[in-house]
């Protein structure tokens, strides 16, 4: 608690460098490491992390792409994608026994809940514990869960809605390409 009463006392007193360090502290970023193709299993257990977040019937095409793109192309992605499956594999053997994508549904729920604990923090004393003792998963929750949730809402969730495609996906062609008449008995049923 001591350590907790300084932290204000020294907001109070130095706001502009408290604030650096609680920034610093709250706002993990990645560490630089080079880019490169990911391994199957690690391609294979995101894929399977991000199928429990949604808990939606998806297509994993673009998703697979997506972590792909991100680890070949971006400084740092093809690190935190295996330090996140290395982080999900060694929780699913301690709890059942088994690697992460061979775990059952809500096995899997119950180690990712912890990318939500971590969002949910009420209080400042809460936000400052997490950033110290469980920094990994704000990583995970900054730069791969929210990214997967920002991916679903931009494509499968239009199609959820009823949009034939996502934008920046051509669509129509089936019906450009038929006549007239067969469109509007279409349109009809």
């Amino acid at each position: 608690m001591a350590g907790y009463g300084m932290f204000h006392y020294a907001a109070a007193r130095f706001p502009r460098n408290v604030r650096n360090v609680n920034d610093w502290l709250l706002i993990p970023r990645l560490q630089p490491a080079p880019p490169g193709p990911l391994a199957e299993p690690v391609l294979q257990r995101l894929l399977s992390a991000a199928e429990t977040l949604l808990a939606v019937p998806v297509k994993t095409n673009h998703y697979e792409d997506f972590f792909r793109w991100q680890a070949e192309t971006l400084p740092g992605y093809k690190a935190l994608y295996e330090q996140f499956v290395s982080t999900l594999d060694q929780a699913a053997r301690q709890l059942a026994g088994c690697d992460f994508s061979e775990c059952e549904a809500p096995i899997r729920t119950r180690i990712l809940a912890k990318a939500f604990q971590v969002r949910d923090t009420d209080s400042s004393f809460q936000r400052l514990r997490t950033a110290m003792f469980d920094r990994d998963w704000l990583l995970y929750d900054q730069y791969i869960v929210r990214e997967v949730f920002l991916l679903f809402a931009n494509t499968d969730a239009l199609l959820l809605l009823g949009y034939e495609a996502w934008p920046g996906t051509p669509r129509g062609l089936d019906s450009y390409t038929q006549p007239p008449t067969q469109l509007v008995s279409e349109a009809r049923r």
